[in-house]
């Protein structure tokens, strides 16, 4: 017997709404959590990359989006463009739309019950839903309304509540922690959940017919509204924290910036940041021992560290900002206004970057700097981090040079060997040896002073984009 299903997806100042049925199974509606409407969404793509991979046969899903984010439009189109023929039907809003998030979210239980649908499934679009079974965990749970517990990486916070204080907000329950940590092991009764939350039509219609059909109205926001309509009813609540579910985003502080705010996710969300940023690889490199990592040349190292979609964006973020240097020796970018080996570029300073790009050069290379040269232990500081364009018909090479570094570090931004360009690459004069066509995303590590007195190659054709950083000066 198959049951009608239904996801929407909503951010609720920015609203994502995603509606999906089918003939007599449940009804599941995903939402976005309030942002800002300057705001941009996080992570998106892996959103709606994981909500297409819930197990659950998608001919028998209906899709309605309703989106209020101009930022968001693309992540939503590109998902209905791959997905939109595997399921039964898809509708959706553009940002024009001007709804508020309590009427928004009304609207989508409204149509989960004039559709006859048996449950109502609510995911908040800044949440990742790793598990692909939730649905049918849930499902079998038989519960009139209960949420998957989720948790924000190295906190302690969760998508429910313990326990309430006399004005309705959060008080810390005392097995709360326990819960959150999995140390404790079960399906508790709480008065609060968010975030995401399977409800059974027939308590919503419920709940509906006793609030005039207005469930998510009230004192508070959504959420908390129709929590408290939920309690004032007398109608239970519920959260399992028997498998590992997902997790939420941390979205406050945004970096608003044209393309890409992910990228400057490294510290506020690092695992998704990671997953989306780090190669694969990488972690296969730093478990390594010396021997087994690459090395072109004489204490040169080779190793993935970058995805492409990293590489991408790096250079789009570059391209965008558009202020490359002209590859003059006067530079009042730097200290004293002069820089001696001058290339066409732009620093991490320019675009806001240079913060994460600290961060990363500290928790992320210095792994395998420090595996590579025994004994160093380096500060990972810098001064100098920037994004260098090499074309044929501008700057195609670059003279014999030491960098003003301790240890330097140079990623592939794009692909050589005729894909993206031709020629270039990096001669160590000293020991005559050569790297030529480093992948892309893979990082080359050397020292920078003394000993490894190198040049840049000539790129005889199209654009050759690395990024550079002279760390420990």
């Amino acid at each position: 017997m198959c049951r009608k299903i239904g996801i929407v997806i909503m951010d609720v100042d920015n609203a994502i709404e995603i509606y999906w049925t089918c003939p007599h199974w449940s009804i599941i509606h995903l939402y976005k959590l309030q942002f800002s409407s300057h705001i941009p969404f996080l992570f998106l793509n892996e959103f709606f990359d994981r909500i297409s991979k819930l197990d659950y046969p998608k001919s028998r899903i209906n899709i309605f989006i309703y989106n209020q984010v101009e930022e968001a439009e693309k992540s939503v189109h590109f998902f209905l463009l791959q997905k939109r023929s595997q399921y039964n039907k898809v509708q959706d809003l553009d940002p024009h739309a001007h709804i508020d998030e309590i009427t928004a979210r009304n609207i989508a239980l409204h149509k989960s019950l004039d559709n006859e649908c048996d449950y109502q499934f609510s995911v908040n679009a800044n949440t990742q839903l790793t598990n692909p079974n939730v649905l049918y965990f849930l499902l079998r749970k038989n519960r009139k309304i209960i949420a998957p517990m989720l948790y924000r990486p190295r906190t302690n916070w969760g998508n429910f509540w313990g326990a309430l204080n006399e004005d309705g907000y959060y008080l810390r329950a005392p097995d709360y922690l326990s819960i959150i940590s999995r140390n404790r092991v079960g399906v508790w009764n709480v008065p609060y959940i968010s975030e995401v939350y399977l409800s059974k039509a027939s308590a919503l219609r419920e709940i509906s017919a006793q609030t005039n059909r207005d469930v998510y109205n009230g004192v508070f926001e959504a959420d908390m509204n129709m929590c408290a309509n939920m309690r004032k009813k007398g109608m239970f609540m519920y959260v399992t924290n028997e498998l590992e579910f997902g997790r939420t985003l941390y979205s406050e502080g945004v970096q608003t910036v044209p393309r890409h705010p992910d990228m400057w996710q490294i510290t506020s969300n690092p695992v998704d940041w990671e997953d989306k940023y780090i190669h694969p690889g990488f972690w296969n490199t730093v478990q390594s021992e010396i021997t087994d990592i690459t090395q072109p040349c004489p204490d040169v190292f080779m190793f993935p560290i970058f995805t492409e979609t990293m590489a991408d964006h790096l250079v789009d973020t570059m391209n965008d900002f558009g202020k490359w240097s002209n590859g003059q020796n006067e530079d009042e970018r730097i200290s004293g206004g002069y820089e001696n080996v001058p290339t066409r570029d732009i620093h991490m300073n320019q675009v806001g970057y240079e913060k994460e790009w600290l961060h990363l050069l500290k928790h992320y290379p210095s792994r395998i700097v420090e595996k590579v040269y025994p004994g160093f232990y380096t500060k990972a500081s810098s001064i100098m981090m920037f994004v260098v364009k090499y074309r044929p018909d501008e700057q195609p090479f670059l003279r014999p040079h030491h960098d003003a570094s301790t240890w330097t570090m140079n990623v592939a931004l794009n692909s050589g060997g005729g894909v993206d360009y031709e020629g270039g690459g990096c001669n160590f004069i000293r020991y005559n040896c050569s790297v030529l066509n480093i992948p892309k995303g893979y990082a080359m590590i050397h020292p920078g002073r003394l000993t490894h007195y190198h040049e840049g190659l000539y790129t005889t054709k199209g654009t050759r984009y690395i990024v550079v950083s002279f760390v420990d000066p």
